[in-house]
């Protein structure tokens, strides 16, 4: 995939590698996308423990990536790719809240009565997420009640808050290239 995307030259590949989080583990590590990012040279490595470290909100996070995705962009490049560790919204203080509380309310349950049993600032959160990561937080759960992380698609959240700020930026006028994610889950094949 990192070879076909410099080849094309005109694709950010957003690629999810599974890590502990698939198995429910708390402490997920990002061992595996590490590993993969030293072998591939991606042009931006999303660590699990990096972002728990700086406690990095979302907004930061899609802010870093914009923030790589123009400076390639002034050189001409508007391709790459960019490896996210599957656990790494728990890494997110604000998403660990909003997942911790949505655990503990059993599944399936209607949205509706998700939202009357969330706090003001996960409700608000959770509100402001699009359809299609709302949908997969509320997937029934794994047989230890957490979230099945291997059914969130992080790198489709962060592609699609990306092009939104990079959008942002364009009518600006501070940024000037092109974007177009090509997002991919590279899990355990069964």
């Amino acid at each position: 995939t990192a070879i076909d995307g410099s080849s094309a030259r005109k694709y950010y590949y957003f690629l999810r590698l599974m890590d502990g989080a698939s198995t429910g583990s708390r402490a997920s590590s990002s061992h595996l996308a590490l590993e993969v990012g030293l072998q591939t040279k991606p042009n931006l490595l999303l660590l699990t423990e990096e972002v728990e470290d700086k406690r990095m909100s979302l907004r930061e996070l899609v802010n870093e990536v914009a923030d790589m995705i123009a400076r390639r962009a002034e050189d001409g490049n508007n391709f790459g790719t960019i490896i996210v560790a599957e656990g790494l919204l728990t890494a997110i203080p604000e998403f660990r809240s909003l997942i911790s509380e949505i655990e503990a309310i059993p599944m399936p349950t209607p949205e509706a009565q998700v939202l009357s049993q969330l706090t003001q600032w996960s409700r608000a959160l959770f509100q402001s997420l699009p359809d299609f990561l709302r949908e997969e937080l509320l997937l029934e759960r794994q047989s230890n009640k957490s979230l099945q992380m291997s059914q969130i698609e992080t790198e489709r959240l962060l592609a699609y808050l990306v092009e939104d700020e990079l959008k942002h930026r364009k009518k600006k006028g501070t940024f000037k290239g092109s974007f177009s994610p090509v997002c991919q889950f590279i899990g355990y094949q069964a």
